[in-house]
């Protein structure tokens, strides 16, 4: 069930990056605003690999519907976009970030949030120089790192908005239910 929630969510991710910011395409996969990143790495925090899984067969899905890649390109790239946040994730956790994110705070996210957008540009741009798609490494690295990057913070923050006033609503609503 929740992989087939996050591989519907990232597929959906992408769609609509591509329809927004497709004028921000630096090269077929790197973008200067990357939204579906921020999912990424917020599937693999909330479910780990599980949400890898997911992330694969959204990317899959996504590479297959937008005709953008070869079969091998599609499977690289989706393992690519799958691996990066959970060899991200997985060496936090070595570094100390808590399994259930308790001792996550902005600071460490955003961090996190680096070191995940370095790592996934890094791997895909390899793929994209060995498959001719990129014409300069150092090029596509940055359009990818800053696009990644950008896309995480953006997706988190909104999480985040979410959160907050879903929970200045739930007090509101709890305070006229029991006003003391």
């Amino acid at each position: 069930m929740y992989i087939l929630a996050v591989a519907t969510l990232y597929f959906l991710g992408f769609y609509a990056n591509d329809v927004f910011f497709s004028n921000l395409e630096h090269h077929r996969g790197a973008h200067w605003i990357f939204l579906p990143a921020g999912l990424r790495l917020l599937g693999i925090l909330l479910l780990g690999s599980i949400g890898a899984i997911g992330i694969f067969l959204g990317s899959l899905l996504a590479t297959l519907i937008l005709g953008q890649s070869t079969p091998l390109g599609m499977v690289v790239e989706s393992l690519i976009s799958a691996g990066a946040p959970l060899l991200t994730y997985y060496v936090a956790l070595r570094y100390g970030l808590s399994v259930n994110l308790k001792n996550l705070n902005a600071k460490s996210l955003f961090l996190l949030a680096t070191v995940f957008a370095a790592a996934s540009a890094l791997m895909h741009s390899i793929w994209y120089a060995t498959q001719g798609v990129a014409e300069s490494f150092a090029t596509s690295f940055l359009a990818m790192f800053i696009g990644n990057l950008l896309g995480t913070i953006i997706v988190l923050y909104i999480i985040r908005a979410g959160l907050v006033f879903a929970g200045n609503r739930w007090k509101r609503s709890k305070k006229q239910v029991n006003p003391d």
